[in-house]
Formats: C-alpha cells, structure tokens, sequence
C-alpha cells in the first residue's frame, strides 16, 4: 500500500473514531439533562398542604340526677370553630347538634343548663352585639313544629314588643325557662317564662337577678 493511501486511511479512521466518541458523549449528557429536567418541580404545578388537626376541647355538664351528661366539643377550623354536642347516657353517646362559627362568636353550655326532670337543656350563643338561647330535648326529639330547637331570641321578637333579651338564667320548673329583659325605651327590668311546650311567654311581676 502506498504511502499516500495510508494517510489517507489513517485519516478516515480518525474521522470514524472522533464521530463515535461525538455521539456516545452527546448520548449522555442529553441522559444527564433529561434526568436533571426532571427532578426540577413545575413551579406552575401546586403543591398539596398538610392539614394538621386542631385538639378538641370538651366541656360536659351532668343532669341535676347524673344519670345523663351534656358534652360540648370545640374544635378549630381554619378561621372558624365547630361545635359539636353528645348526650352520654349509660355509657352511651348520641349525637344531637353541631355548628360552625366565626371567631367573633362561641357557644358555651349555661350551669343550670338541665332542666330539673332532665328532659330538657339549653345553649347559649355568644356573639358581640347580641345573644342567642337555644333549647333542645335530651333525647334529640322535635319540637311540635318539627324544629330540632327553640331559638329563644327569634321567639320572643315574633311575640314580644318593646323588650329585649339581657339573659336566659335557668329554670324556674321543668317546662318554664326564665327569660330576663329590659324596656328598649327605658330602663325597667321586666322577666318572662318561657313555656317550651306551648312555646309562649308569660310576663311576671318579679324580677329575677
């Protein structure tokens, strides 16, 4: 083989090795690339929050026999809390109520909450211009008017003119609820019986502080 076919072979060679060596690297780092692309998350793509659960705060208050409890739940929901009640009878927890509310507002069960033939228990609503009462059967039933409860507030206005509501203070016997106002216009104190069977109310002549 002559001198200048050698060049030249060597040269196709070289060529030959240089492309191989060319394409096995471009191979790789295009391997690399993809593999690094895809460990980068999509910014555009959301990432899932762990919700973590708020404690539940419980609060029970026994019948005046202590055969029954009324038991309140409060658990924090983002900017709200909910409340949750039970009635615990004989090892027994049956669900009655629950309600959601805004930080500005809270719900709490009242000492004498229990009527005293335990057939009854009312809560209260807390909120910063007004009050709610609502008065419920131990056993969940309804009332006559297939409610769940009585709303003592939205009661009194729809059958009292010129009163308003400063406290519900307990029971007077086991269907009467004593309902404590004061004159819109004036400052004479005047309190009521709430008759939950009958749902009227009945004005007395004594004060009850």
């Amino acid at each position: 083989m002559t001198t200048s076919k050698l060049k030249l072979f060597a040269f196709i060679l070289i060529l030959l090795i240089v492309g191989i060596a060319w394409i096995s690297l471009s191979q790789k780092q295009y391997s690399t690339d993809t593999r690094a692309y895809a460990d980068v998350p999509d910014s555009s793509t959301p990432i899932p929050s762990l919700t973590v659960p708020q404690e539940i705060v419980t609060e029970v208050m026994d019948s005046p026999d202590g055969a029954q409890s009324l038991s309140m739940e409060r658990q924090e929901n983002g900017n709200d809390f909910k409340y949750s009640f039970h009635i615990l009878d004989e090892g027994l927890r049956e669900f009655l109520y629950t309600k959601e509310l805004s930080s500005s507002r809270n719900m709490t069960i009242p000492y004498n909450t229990w009527s005293p033939d335990n057939k009854y228990f009312f809560l209260k609503e807390s909120g910063l211009v007004q009050d709610e009462y609502y008065v419920f059967h131990a056993t969940g039933e309804n009332f006559p008017n297939l409610s769940q409860y009585i709303n003592v507030q939205e009661l009194f206005n729809e059958k009292i003119d010129g009163y308003e509501i400063t406290e519900v203070t307990g029971w007077a016997d086991p269907v009467l609820l004593i309902v404590n106002t004061q004159e819109e216009d004036g400052d004479s104190k005047v309190s009521f019986w709430l008759d939950v069977r009958s749902q009227s109310f009945i004005k007395l002549g004594t004060y009850f502080r």
